[in-house]
């Protein structure tokens, strides 16, 4: 996942401290308010520390302190009031010119579930508990975004809720579901307390069977594990597409050479590596964060493994491994160094589900204008984030020039209606200064990357 329930929060934390209806109007639907707000600076320690306990705090008090009303709009806008407008239905046809709905596809999907229907899925306790405010509000905005309003079927409802957003657009491509793997020590044992959570790929495989024609299917396995290989092996055989980390959630070092099997069964199977990398926000990774930086994932690379790197590495500051003593480096450059060395040219890409949030949006005008590297470059929506009010707001985009005000208006319009359609529909308006827009091949990946043998 990319930054996600924590920047939300921070955004509620940080807005306004005696009106929080105000500040959390919506960042997608207020004015001058939101087309103001900056990206977050990079804070030094003592003053990242303050404003995680002042989130936390504000996690535990926000219902009762800012209103339920303004908690909820963290969450989500306001649900339609009425059928989309002419307008609205233009913008989504123009979005789909030049595209073949057989060959689109939303590579960056997230399944939740905490167990319900025997599904085998496993939220960490803390997620669910008051005694810890960030992580109990994390969950809690994930559920209000998701559509839950069953949690005695959180699971079930959560899948129905994904049907429904998909056939609801006419036409239509494809999801990738994506499991979560439990982290795992270097010993090959779970860490069930450093899990987080926890999709099993029989769930999503499942999900998968019932509705191919809407969705496809990933597969979470961790390297470590001492079946490792014989699970990628069955994965493929029920059709999995993609392997899927997150290495720091997961506690996977992608330079070991305890990856090294793995790497090498990924070649011979042709199945590709959709590897998050940057900084990881939507879960507590302790001390893990260090796993994020996008040049760990050069042995991979070097294995001949194809990876397509989660937001294009979009958030954080790495350690320059080229140049060991030097200052960090944004992780987004660490990515572009990887993404324009020709020995790579034939297999890494880079995923931009999460670029169009307010605290990423500004690598957007670079990436749209280098036309030359779309072809590496690949939609993903990272739902459910895409859902959450507080992060995807289209009045900095509108500011920032990526936008028209009359097009925002429209994708604020779409949005509220479905989540899923609306970040679509922005990722093929959103424009650089000079006019440049997300080529076609960016909404259609190459044939064959998907397909393993």
């Amino acid at each position: 996942m990319a930054a996600g329930a924590g920047e939300a929060l921070s955004s509620f934390a940080m807005s306004s401290e005696g009106d929080a209806s105000k500040a959390l109007a919506g960042p997608r639907q207020s004015g001058e308010a939101a087309a103001g707000a900056a990206a977050p600076s990079k804070p030094a320690g003592a003053i990242l520390r303050r404003r995680k306990l002042l989130i936390g705090a504000v996690a535990g008090a926000g219902l009762a302190v800012g209103g339920r009303h303004a908690w909820l709009r963290v969450a989500r806008p306001g649900g339609p009031d009425g059928p989309l407008s002419e307008a609205a239905r233009a913008h989504i046809a123009a979005a789909w010119r030049g595209l073949d709905p057989k060959r689109v596809l939303d590579c960056h999907v997230h399944v939740v579930g905490v167990g319900t229907g025997n599904s085998g899925c496993f939220v960490n306790p803390r997620m669910r508990s008051v005694l810890h405010p960030l992580e109990w509000a994390r969950f809690d905005i994930y559920r209000r975004a998701s559509g839950i309003d069953d949690m005695g079927r959180a699971d079930q409802r959560y899948l129905e809720r994904l049907v429904e957003l998909a056939t609801a657009q006419t036409p239509r491509g494809r999801l990738m579901l994506l499991p979560f793997e439990r982290a795992y020590r270097p010993d090959g044992s779970p860490d069930d307390d450093a899990t987080q959570l926890y999709i099993p790929n029989a769930h999503v495989l499942a999900a998968t069977r019932r509705h191919p024609e809407l969705f496809a299917a990933a597969t979470s396995i961790h390297p470590y594990r001492s079946d490792a290989l014989s699970a990628l092996e069955d994965a493929v055989k029920q059709g999995a597409r993609c392997v899927k980390w997150l290495p720091s959630a997961m506690r996977i070092d992608p330079s070991s050479k305890r990856c090294d099997a793995f790497y090498r069964k990924l070649v011979q199977l042709s199945m590709p590596l959709l590897s998050h990398a940057g900084d990881e926000a939507a879960m507590t990774v302790a001390d893990a964060q260090r796993f994020g930086n996008p040049l760990l994932l050069r042995r991979a690379l070097d294995a001949g493994v194809k990876v397509i790197v989660c937001h294009c590495a979009s958030s954080g500051r790495g350690e320059d491994l080229d140049a060991p003593g030097r200052p960090k480096v944004d992780n987004f450059e660490l990515f572009m160094r990887l993404l324009q060395d020709r020995r790579y040219a034939d297999r890494l890409y880079g995923d931009i589900s999460a670029l169009a949030q307010f605290n990423r949006c500004q690598y957007l005008d670079g990436l749209l204008a280098r036309r030359e590297l779309h072809s590496r470059l690949i939609n993903g929506s990272d739902y459910p984030l895409v859902a959450i009010n507080a992060l995807a707001r289209t009045g900095k985009l509108e500011s920032v020039g990526l936008i028209t005000a009359a097009e925002r208006a429209t994708l604020n319009e779409i949005d509220r209606h479905n989540p899923l359609l609306f970040d679509f529909v922005l990722k093929r308006t959103l424009k650089s200064k000079e006019g440049a827009r997300f080529s076609d091949e960016v909404f259609m990946p190459r044939v064959g990357l998907f397909s393993p043998v």
